[in-house]
């Protein structure tokens, strides 16, 4: 995408001073994968198709094809199976990713970039607060879809998040917004794995 067709088409972007021509392109020229179901899973489409991203994958989890290249990772499911196995095969190579949920009344959102290491990731958080996870009504899911989108979208233009290694822990009953820092375990399923160990489902 060159630059005129940039300001032309992502007029009202390109002037944020956050994002500008440069940053625009850094969306124009990147591949998210997405993984997900229902309205979680078109929120997040939009939201980054919105953005100007030139290309998403859509992932099955099912499927034991090897992975694409990719600039980002987006997992918005609400099936634990394929949250967990996602992220053993995202963290092997060693990449940016999102994964949000619905979480009691609300969501939750949580970065991991496993590119200096594998530890913490979503499993380290997983294993410590296994009921943090729940399937959520139509309407929060499409609002943890549009969210989590907005947070890989700052991880591709800035290269890092706030949120990298935190779990952000919304609820809508209550008004309550909290960070909650994700810290490695040896208890982590992921990380047994990888180590050789048994690890019953």
């Amino acid at each position: 995408m060159t630059a005129p067709e940039v300001n032309e088409r992502f007029s009202r972007q390109v002037i944020l001073p956050g994002v500008g021509i440069e940053g625009q392109k850094k969306w124009g020229d990147s591949t998210i994968l997405l993984a997900g179901e229902g309205p979680a899973l078109e929120a997040a489409q939009t939201a980054i198709q919105s953005a100007g991203s030139c290309k998403t994958i859509f992932l099955n989890p099912e499927s034991n094809d090897p992975l694409p290249s990719f600039s980002a990772a987006l997992v918005v499911t609400h099936n634990p199976e394929w949250r967990r196995k996602l992220n053993r095969l995202l963290r092997l190579r060693q990449g940016k990713m999102v994964f949000a949920w619905a979480s009691g009344s609300g969501f939750s959102v949580f970065g991991e970039d496993s590119s200096q290491g594998h530890c913490p990731c979503l499993e380290c958080f997983e294993v410590m607060n296994p009921k943090a996870f729940s399937t959520g009504t139509p309407p929060v899911q499409r609002l943890l879809g549009s969210t989590a989108a907005s947070e890989i979208l700052q991880f591709i233009l800035k290269g890092d998040s706030p949120l990298k290694n935190q779990v952000w822990v919304t609820s809508l009953d209550g008004g309550i917004s909290f960070h909650h820092p994700v810290r490695p375990t040896y208890k982590c399923p992921a990380r047994l794995l990888e180590e050789g160990v048994k690890v019953t489902p």
